[in-house]
């Protein structure tokens, strides 16, 4: 190994493993990422990292500074560092009943806050469901038919996207489809004081709005 490969982590490590992911760098994302829990003793705030890396991510493409073929080497890249921490995410373990379908939309650049909620959900205890990415309402539809969910959690990076849920929204209702819909991030805000569905903020308010709905229910 080379000193540059082996060169230590500046600070907490949290803007090394940026500018790895921002990189499109899956190896030494992981790599970093696995440093740094180990040094903190904290995968959630890695977590944290890994997902502003990604809001960075789209920031890039929404300006078109960033290409979909770099948006996915970057996605790739976070991912990775997301799955190496994972056996040290710390969320209480609860048994829940409910199902959560997670899916994403067409028009949005990546996928990745959907994999990063549907990793909680798992980690958490929760019935989860990977429902896709790239979906048309019509799909969207089809698979909430399909798998019956109590919930479905829909991560929305754009605007066109937002317009997609509403469409899939109306394809739901009618093939008579009672569950509640959550829509979280970024491209989620135009949503706001729709009567169909729930905007949380990001993957982690939605991951609590979830818990909260579900134990309710108990």
């Amino acid at each position: 190994m080379t000193t540059e490969e082996q060169a230590p982590i500046p600070d907490d490590g949290s803007k090394q493993l940026t500018d790895l992911i921002l990189k499109g760098d899956h190896e030494n994302a992981a790599r970093v990422a696995v440093e740094i829990v180990a040094k903190s003793g904290s995968a959630n705030d890695v977590v944290d990292t890994i997902a502003d890396a990604m809001n960075i991510v789209s920031d890039l493409h929404e300006v078109e500074r960033y290409s979909v073929a770099e948006v996915e080497k970057c996605e790739d890249a976070a991912e990775k560092a997301l799955a190496a921490v994972r056996p040290r995410i710390k969320i209480d373990q609860r048994k829940i009943k409910g199902r959560v379908m997670v899916g994403s939309l067409l028009e949005d650049p990546h996928s990745f806050d959907k994999t990063l909620l549907l990793t909680m959900l798992e980690v958490g205890g929760f019935t989860a469901i990977d429902g896709g990415t790239d979906l048309s309402p019509e799909q969207v539809a089809g698979k909430v038919t399909h798998y019956k969910p109590d919930i479905l959690a829909v991560p929305l990076i754009t605007e066109v996207a937002a317009r997609k849920l509403v469409d899939a929204n109306t394809h739901i209702q009618d093939t008579g489809g009672k569950l509640r819909i959550i829509a979280y991030g970024r491209g989620a805000r135009g949503l706001s004081g729709q009567k169909f569905t729930l905007v949380e903020a990001d993957s982690f308010s939605a991951f609590s709005k979830i818990a909260e709905i579900l134990i309710s229910k108990v």
